[in-house]
């Protein structure tokens, strides 16, 4: 089993302000080189938590394959971690996807706003 940049997986993932694992949903970020050599993927966290900041990146309908199920979603670009595949449970197929156009928005996003000063 092997996801792909820009496909929406779930998994618990470790709050920074309390260190409790919460499951949530998380776009993959990194490419397929990354998995074969590391056997994991570098992730950012969604939520629909209705938070706007400098972190944020608002997911439209329009930028995925199917709509979302839930109003609010958006892509938390400073929360980002690995995942190994074994922490994504039964998942065989990713919940959703980012199409390539507003993939790449994301990633220049986190690029300007948590890597870059």
């Amino acid at each position: 089993m092997s996801f792909k940049k820009g496909d929406i997986v779930s998994f618990s993932f470790e709050m920074p302000s309390t260190g409790d694992y919460v499951k949530h949903s998380a776009v993959v970020l990194s490419c397929d080189e990354m998995y074969q050599k590391e056997k994991c993927y570098l992730c950012a966290m969604m939520t629909s938590n209705g938070a706007s900041d400098r972190f944020t990146f608002k997911l439209e309908d329009t930028m995925l394959e199917k709509p979302s199920v839930k109003a609010d979603t958006q892509v938390r670009c400073h929360l980002i971690t690995y995942v190994h595949e074994e922490d994504l449970g039964q998942t065989t197929s990713p919940l959703n996807r980012i199409n390539a156009n507003s993939m790449q928005r994301l990633l220049e996003r986190i690029n300007v706003n948590v890597l870059d000063n």
